[in-house]
């Protein structure tokens, strides 16, 4: 039976109690998680001029991976959330912004005017001065979704043009042949599958499972994600790597 005034739950006679939150409870609750949210947060409404005041000149030409960046243990200046995506201001210039598992480098001082362009092949250049009194997040948010794009674009560029180089369904065939089997190279008479079976041998473990599912079984890179228990992200640059060593070959 429960009691209204206490919130418990008496359970099989009085063995044991199952506490409901109060109202006040489920409010304390919220503000907790609301607390939480602001900690992760970090000097989000300064401007991207103070920002740039506050950070390292880049003298270096080439950005670092993200991977380099973290072992430099960089001093974060900045963070905000943008509709489920983080950005990352750090002081020795470099940003980094993080949405759906992927992280792409940004420098601070390098995000310039930014060109928008449209769907019917017309594009507008807004001026860097306009982001300059606006809040820093806003510009790095733009750059970081472009850059993530470029990537996502780029790779899938990659697979079409390896869809075209391989095609049919004699390679498919051969992909999915044991590659440590030397004996199985008997069967691929043809030159160009001779040549896919010398590739594929050099890729990794993982790498062959991804393309095998990819490109033999028709599966979606979130499918093979889920299949294998990786990242989404991490199927792309795996199959990336593939390409890059069967392109190769070609």
């Amino acid at each position: 039976m429960m009691n209204m005034m206490t919130g418990a739950v008496a359970i099989n006679g009085g063995v044991g109690v199952m506490e409901i939150c109060q109202p006040k409870m489920v409010d304390q609750i919220v503000e907790n998680a609301a607390q939480a949210v602001d900690q992760t947060a970090l000097n989000v409404h300064i401007t991207l001029h103070e920002l740039k005041e506050r950070v390292e000149l880049v003298l270096e030409k080439k950005i670092p991976g993200y991977k380099q960046l973290m072992a430099m243990h960089p001093v974060a200046v900045a963070r905000a959330m943008v509709n489920g995506a983080v950005v990352t201001a750090y002081e020795n210039g470099y940003a980094v912004y993080e949405a759906d598992g992927a992280h792409t480098v940004l420098d601070v001082n390098r995000c310039g005017d930014y060109r928008y362009d449209f769907t019917d092949g017309t594009y507008q250049v807004v001026p860097a001065e306009v982001f300059e009194e606006a809040e820093w997040s806003v510009r790095l948010v733009m750059e970081g979704e472009r850059r993530l794009e470029n990537n996502r674009n780029k790779i899938s560029r990659d697979y079409e043009e390896f869809a075209l180089v391989c095609d049919g369904s004699d390679w498919t065939d051969a992909a999915m042949i044991d590659f440590m089997e030397k004996e199985n190279a008997e069967i691929l008479a043809d030159e160009e599958l001779r040549k896919l079976y010398a590739a594929m041998s050099k890729l990794t473990e993982r790498q062959t499972e991804v393309i095998q599912l990819y490109f033999y079984k028709g599966m979606t890179l979130q499918e093979i994600a889920e299949e294998l228990g990786m990242s989404k992200p991490a199927v792309h640059y795996s199959m990336q790597g593939a390409l890059k060593k069967i392109r190769k070959s070609f």
